[in-house]
C-alpha cells in the first residue's frame, strides 16, 4: 500500500470506477429497466472482483516466489494461500462498504441478511480452492496464465453480472448458466440483500462440495510436486 499515493483509497476507488462505469453503459446508454439497478450492479462488481482478482494474481504466485523457494524450504501452497489472504482483506472493507451503503439503498433490511456470512464464507473456500488449483498447475504449463485471463473473462460475462439471469435467459438454458458457480453466487446474494429472499441452499451447498474437492485436488498436487516447483520456475 505504501508504493501508491491513493493508499488503501483505491481500494474503494476501484469497484467505484468500474461501478460507474457499468452504469453509464447499461443503466443510462442501454437503458435497462432492472430495479434497485445501482445495488444490483454493485452485488455483482464486489463478487466478482474478489474472485477474478484472487484468480488471477494467485495464478503466478508459486513462480513470482522463485528466490524465495531457492532460500526456504516452504510448502508451496503458503504463496496462493498469501495472495487469497491479502486480496481477501481488502475485500472485506468493500463488503463493509457495500452493507453500509445498502443499509440507506431504498431495498429493505430483512432477517434474510443472516444468510450473507454463509455466502461469504462459501465464496471464500471457492475462491481459495480455484486459486490453488490455478496456482499449482500454472509452472508446469506458463502459458495456462493466459487462458486464465481468457476464462475469467468469459465467466465475467456468464455470471449476470450486469443483467438478471431470470429475465435474460432462456428457463431450459439456465441450468447451463448456473453450471458457473459465481453466477449462483452473486444471485444469492442479490436475492438476500436485495429480494428479501432466502437463497437455493441446495445449489450452495453442491457449491461448497465443489470448492472443498477444488481445494482438496489444488492442495494435493502442491504437496505431490512441492520439491520440484523450484527447478520448474527456473
Amino acid at each position: 500500500v505504501s508504493r501508491y499515493y491513493l493508499n488503501y483509497f483505491w481500494w474503494v476507488f476501484e469497484p467505484i470506477l468500474m461501478l460507474g462505469l457499468f452504469y453509464v453503459i447499461f443503466g443510462i446508454f442501454l437503458n435497462r429497466k432492472t430495479e434497485h439497478f445501482v445495488a444490483f450492479l454493485l452485488i455483482g462488481l464486489t463478487s466478482w472482483n474478489w474472485f477474478s482478482r484472487t484468480v488471477g494474481n494467485a495464478s503466478a504466485s508459486i513462480c513470482a516466489n522463485r528466490g524465495s523457494m531457492m532460500q526456504l524450504d516452504i510448502n508451496k501452497s503458503f504463496f496462493p494461500t498469501e495472495v487469497f489472504l491479502q486480496d481477501a482483506f481488502k475485500h472485506f472493507f468493500v463488503v463493509v462498504l457495500l452493507l453500509v451503503f445498502l443499509v440507506f439503498y431504498p431495498t429493505p433490511v430483512s432477517v434474510t441478511w443472516l444468510a450473507f456470512p454463509v455466502i461469504f464464507l462459501i465464496q471464500g473456500i471457492l475462491v481459495l480452492g480455484v486459486s490453488m488449483l490455478v496456482a499449482s498447475i500454472v509452472p508446469f504449463f506458463p502459458d495456462l496464465r493466459f487462458i486464465v485471463q481468457t476464462g475469467l473473462t468469459v465467466m465475467f460475462f456468464a455470471s449476470g453480472i450486469f443483467y438478471s439471469i431470470d429475465n435474460v435467459v432462456l428457463p431450459e438454458h439456465r441450468h447451463i448458466i448456473f453450471l458457473n458457480p459465481m453466477a449462483g453466487i452473486i444471485k444469492s446474494n442479490r436475492d438476500i440483500l436485495i429480494y428479501d429472499q432466502w437463497p437455493n441452499w441446495t445449489y450452495l451447498f453442491k457449491v461448497f462440495v465443489f470448492s472443498l474437492i477444488v481445494l482438496y485436488l489444488g492442495l494435493f498436487i502442491i504437496k505431490r510436486f512441492n520439491k520440484k516447483y523450484p527447478r520448474l520456475c527456473q
